[in-house]
């Protein structure tokens, strides 16, 4: 059973090295992709392994909010589809309300405005920083794919309401901000069946999603052929989705995977996480060869990952394909700079600031406040050492999960390190503090004394 997310203030503390074998909740990315492409595809799709967090929470209520059934069964969910293919498609009867991910809002929002029944309104909500979050160039699309906007709270956000319409013709989208946009108009012209194109002018961000999108719609028997061309390439697409005769496992989360193998080198311990191997989808699971940059011990398995040993040497890498990493390797080229003098630079991290928080700044502002030196550049960040202080800090993570896990890491090399709003870890690893603890971290409560809250 998962624990009840923990408010307030937290941390972590080295205890000695940590050790041990972990299986992180599985994939958000995945479940999310996987429940979507369930609830449009043709016959009864079961999965396991679906997390219990707050962005798969929100993915279910989206599919039962699109009129789509869902049946628990043997510790797993049963999806009973409804085929735009094969009728009228999906007819919302309810509010889609999306949550704080941008995946749901994307791939929901594609799948609304293309798939669902011809004519219905379908109406998107989210909350918090996913409010101020803008998708220009996939509003765009829509536009010129003449889907009615009803309203609307800012051009290119949510919440939105739109009339579903069928695309006539090919589908274009120019200098897309996320791959998530891409991946959620490849999810639609799946669903529809038949031969589409998706025109994509410019550069795709964090490429390894689009590929994990793709891996899964070929699981749901769909077929995506990507053709250079000009300014950017073409997506000929060939559906519809059918229901995988297996039951689709979700694999462990290979970013949750990321923080704990950090932890693992911070300390100079070694920590093995089960259930992701060699052939896994995830683009995150290059954390090992980043890892490596870094000297630490690092390597994967036919089931597994694993790494240990403390950071050597300072790296430079490019972090375009998975700048979600960057939150876990800040703290490791901190403890580089620590230990040998040498500064690191961490760059394709231009997508940062668009996320839950301006990732780029606070994790800048909190490597200056530790003492570090650090540059920030547009999409980088050079991190060398500088004066270390060694007062109590508070870290307010802005709501950011991925901030509060890059806290804790920190904190793992920093005396009275806390995190404020702790339990917004739950958008994705509910148990990180008490895994963590498991795994031999000293859990801190409460505030630390004489800290002040940057």
């Amino acid at each position: 059973m998962v624990t009840p997310p923990v408010q307030g203030l937290r941390g972590l503390a080295s205890a000695g090295p940590l050790r041990g074998t972990l299986r992180p909740p599985g994939s958000k990315s995945l479940a999310q992709r996987a429940l979507l492409a369930a609830a449009f595809a043709a016959g009864i799709t079961r999965l396991r392994g679906l997390p219990d967090n707050d962005d798969v929470r929100a993915a279910l209520d989206t599919v039962r909010a699109f009129g789509v059934e869902l049946l628990e069964e043997d510790g797993g969910v049963a999806v009973l589809g409804v085929s735009p293919a094969e009728g009228d498609g999906p007819r919302p009867r309810d509010v889609l309300a999306l949550g704080e991910s941008g995946t749901l809002a994307r791939l929901a929002t594609a799948l609304a405005a293309f798939a669902a029944a011809p004519g219905v309104e379908v109406v998107l909500g989210v909350k918090g920083s996913l409010l101020l979050r803008r998708s220009l160039p996939f509003f765009q699309t829509l536009a010129r794919a003449r889907v009615p906007i009803v309203r609307q709270n800012l051009p290119g956000s949510w919440p939105v309401a739109l009339v579903a319409t069928r695309p006539e013709g090919a589908l274009s989208i120019t200098e897309p901000g996320s791959s998530q946009e891409v991946s959620g108009l490849l999810l639609a012209l799946a669903a529809l069946g038949g031969r589409r194109t998706l025109e994509v002018h410019g550069a795709i961000p964090s490429r390894p999603y689009l590929a994990m999108t793709v891996r899964l719609l070929a699981d749901f028997g769909a077929r995506v052929e990507e053709l250079a061309e000009g300014d950017g390439v073409r997506f000929l697409v060939e559906g519809p989705l059918r229901a995988p005769a297996a039951r689709l496992a979700i694999e462990p989360d290979a970013s949750s995977a990321a923080v704990a193998l950090a932890a693992a080198c911070l300390t100079d311990g070694e920590v093995r996480v089960e259930g992701i191997g060699a052939d896994s989808p995830q683009g995150d699971a290059r954390i090992v060869d980043h890892l490596r940059a870094f000297g630490c011990r690092a390597g994967r398995g036919a089931d597994a990952l694993w790494a240990g040993g403390a950071p050597s040497a300072g790296a430079s890498l490019d972090l375009v394909g998975e700048p979600d990493l960057a939150p876990v390797l800040v703290p490791i080229a901190a403890c580089a700079a620590r230990r040998t003098g040498a500064p690191s630079r961490l760059s394709g991290l231009g997508t940062l600031p668009g996320k839950e928080s301006d990732r780029l700044e606070v994790l800048a502002r909190a490597l200056g406040e530790l003492g570090y030196g650090v540059e920030r550049e547009p999409d980088a960040l050079t991190i060398g050492p500088g004066e270390r202080r060694t007062s109590a800090h508070t870290f307010d993570p802005h709501g950011d999960h991925r901030m509060a896990f890059a806290f804790a890491l920190l904190g793992l090399l920093h005396a009275d390190v806390r995190v404020q709003d702790a339990g917004c870890v739950a958008k994705s690893w509910p148990d990180f503090w008490s895994d963590l603890g498991g795994l031999g971290a000293r859990l801190l409560e409460g505030p630390a004394p004489g800290a002040g809250t940057l």
